[in-house]
């Protein structure tokens, strides 16, 4: 699929978790602007890992880096049904965000049919 591609492509930083030398996840981050945002493209796990806490994993060592690498924010969209997900980034610090804050002009946008949520790291 050349959309995936295009994504993988796009981004500047990607986390992997495997087990026995297969991948059963993966993470694809991107900087965004120059207000030290990274931009989450993707987080997914293979839905026969799911249930495992692969996601909480790779989500919570991608904020442990962002945090030392002195990134000042973390972005994302998922689909406003996507309840797992929704709460996952929520436990995780992730809010909902209903209006732009300061850095709106430089971030991704993808209509009114997804949920837009921010972790603010400092």
């Amino acid at each position: 699929d050349d959309s995936l591609r295009e994504t993988i492509r796009s981004a500047n930083h990607i986390w992997c978790a495997y087990e026995h030398g297969q991948c059963l996840g993966c993470a694809l981050m991107t900087d965004v602007g120059s207000n030290g945002g990274l931009y989450m493209l993707l987080l997914g796990v293979r839905q026969s890992a799911q249930g495992r806490g692969i996601g909480k994993s790779l989500l919570e060592n991608l904020i442990h880096w962002a945090r030392q690498k002195q990134y000042r924010f973390i972005y994302l969209h998922t689909e406003p049904d996507n309840h797992k997900a929704i709460g996952m980034y929520e436990r995780a610090g992730f809010h909902q965000e209903s209006t732009r804050f300061n850095q709106s002009e430089e971030l991704p946008t993808f209509g009114n049919d997804v949920l837009s949520m921010v972790l603010f790291l400092v």
